[in-house]
């Protein structure tokens, strides 16, 4: 048993007689387990410790369950008073004389008289101070009216017309028993009740083999149980002494199988009832109520027994990406204010005429823009940010490459007419390339408010990977407003690169196309690398990065291509070097 699968168990139970229980407690002792077990003895040896010299070790904190008695006064008053000399005809009254007193009776003596040495005395008599109180006797007491309540219901209901003389032929041991079942009495010991099989709803009392400071043993009742109330009467609160390495260990030693599982375990049954082995749950998963592992909901996850809410997570202010991102476009918003002011005190020079003023001012509003809806990325997510957050990214984009079109596809129409004609061609006045630029811009809003009011974006709640505790709140698009607003940006990008590739050979004096095919070029790379990895990425705070990133690189490309080259000219070049003839400052102002 040390060794084999009951090698956890340290609660024994013991159905055998003292002889027995005493024979069990030598091996034990000399398999050198003495503090290992603890004993639980049947009634057979309940409460007797005659037999365990030399094994009090082994035998320490044993339990014993009992029915619970209760002493009759009156009736032990009765049986002390007894003496021999008036129950002399009684013979188990006799067989009792001498075994209490340990003696034989000289006339006809009812026990083997080699057994003891010495005759009893007629003045032996039963007292308070040689002989205890008998506990059983209430048992039998209540026995006994058990059997004449049961009796008395069944003459009562089946006998009752039955003459005197005949009621034993009227009893009959099977309906005898049906009413004993169905006995109810308050008894010595309690309420008197028995369940359907049979047994006795009664109380049991609970000892335990103690060692008192003078080194004696003897059985200590610490508590009652009652099977009817199922409730714990505790009769003894001192610290109980327990088998251990010492005689200090005042916890009782567990008995298991299996240890417990924590609450992220579940079990699995193996071989007993008593006996499983505790297999742990996924991290995402909570034990329920079937004791199985069960995933918890999306954006919950598990605390101990239940599925809590998971935080959402989303671009803070505090963040260090969200301090970048202000830094940047700060410095951007100021960027593009500086360099305002500057094309506004000198717009009168052909340099500035020479590259579309109008046109300028709506690209300078659509950079400015790009600067400033930065942060409605680190806005906290809610309805009205993402739809600020779709505006202003699409406006941007669309604001600076419809003006930067029109004014390619100006240039190509001016130097590809020149070659046929000295007439101007149609629409490439001021008036009409902003009216021609207002109305791409006013398509992409019309277009964008059809699908906001069809289906506006919306701030919602997101897991990337539903067995990991990271949700997000990001703001969801529909795919088809998204697309068609992205696919209209691009178009005007693609257009704008063509139209500068197509430009590039016009003369050296005029190389505002180079630019332009510049910002182009490098705004189509960009765009190549960021449409596809928009729909890659799970994290939202790199989504915002990556697409904060983009429009920040985007408008500096613009702002410093098509304006600040303008600044190095004015102030760093002679003005017989800027290569800007009248015909050209002409193509300027229209």
């Amino acid at each position: 048993m040390l060794a084999g699968e009951n090698r956890r168990a340290r609660l024994v139970v013991v159905y055998a007689f003292r002889a027995q229980a005493a024979a069990l407690m030598t091996a034990i002792q000399r398999a050198g387990a003495s503090s290992y077990f603890v004993l639980l003895a049947s009634d057979g040896w309940a409460d007797s410790i005659d037999e365990f010299d030399g094994v009090e070790d082994v035998a320490l904190g044993t339990l014993s369950l009992k029915s619970y008695a209760r002493t009759i006064p009156q009736f032990n008053d009765f049986w002390r008073s007894l003496k021999f000399g008036e129950q002399a005809s009684n013979p188990w009254f006799r067989q009792y004389w001498e075994y209490y007193f340990d003696c034989v009776l000289t006339e006809a003596p009812l026990i083997n008289q080699s057994a003891f040495t010495k005759s009893c005395a007629k003045e032996d008599s039963l007292t308070l101070s040689n002989h205890p109180d008998v506990m059983e006797n209430s048992m039998i007491n209540d026995a006994v009216y058990a059997f004449a309540y049961g009796l008395h219901y069944l003459i009562e209901e089946r006998c009752s017309s039955v003459e005197l003389a005949d009621i034993n032929s009227c009893i009959k041991a099977s309906s005898l028993l049906d009413y004993l079942r169905k006995v109810s009495f308050l008894g010595f010991n309690g309420p008197i009740e028995f369940d359907e099989n049979g047994d006795i709803r009664g109380k049991y009392s609970i000892s335990i083999l103690q060692r008192d400071p003078f080194k004696k043993f003897h059985f200590l009742t610490f508590g009652v149980w009652d099977v009817s109330t199922r409730k714990w009467d505790m009769r003894h609160n001192n610290t109980l002494q327990w088998p251990g390495d010492n005689t200090s260990v005042t916890l009782p030693p567990t008995s298991t199988c299996s240890d417990g599982c924590t609450t992220m375990q579940r079990r699995i049954e193996i071989r007993k009832n008593c006996c499983w082995e505790c297999i742990q749950c996924q991290e995402y998963e909570v034990v329920a109520a079937d004791g199985n592992c069960t995933p918890c909901p999306m954006f919950t996850w598990p605390n101990d027994t239940k599925c809590l809410p998971i935080e959402g997570m989303y671009l803070r202010w505090s963040s260090v990406t969200a301090v970048f991102l202000i830094l940047l476009s700060s410095v951007g918003l100021i960027a593009s204010l500086l360099v305002s002011v500057f094309f506004i005190r000198n717009k009168d020079t052909k340099l500035i005429k020479a590259c579309s003023r109008e046109l300028s001012a709506i690209m300078m509003i659509g950079i400015m823009f790009s600067y400033l809806s930065v942060f409605f990325f680190i806005l906290p997510p809610t309805n009205v940010t993402c739809v600020l957050r779709l505006c202003g990214f699409n406006f941007s984009f669309t604001a600076i490459y419809a003006p930067l079109l029109t004014r390619t596809v100006r240039i190509y129409r001016i130097f590809t007419a020149r070659k046929t004609t000295v007439r101007r061609p149609k629409y490439t006045c001021p008036k009409a390339q902003i009216v021609i630029s207002a109305s791409i811009i006013a398509v992409m809003l019309i277009i964008m408010c059809i699908f906001i009011t069809i289906k506006p974006p919306v701030a919602t709640k997101f897991q990337p990977v539903v067995t990991q505790s990271h949700v997000e709140i990001i703001c969801q698009n529909a795919i088809g407003t998204f697309m068609s607003i992205v696919i209209f940006n691009i178009l005007l990008i693609v257009a704008a690169a063509v139209f500068a590739f197509r430009t590039r050979m016009v003369p050296d004096n005029f190389n505002e196309s180079k630019f332009i095919a510049a910002v182009a070029y490098m705004t189509i790379v960009l765009w190549l690398a960021f449409v596809p990895s928009l729909f890659l990425i799970t994290h939202e705070e790199v989504r915002v990065l990556f697409v904060t990133g983009a429009m920040l690189i985007s408008a500096t490309c613009a702002l410093v291509c098509l304006f600040v080259t303008k600044i190095y000219a004015l102030y760093m070049c002679r003005q017989e070097q800027w290569n800007v003839r009248t015909t050209m400052a002409d193509v300027g102002d229209g």
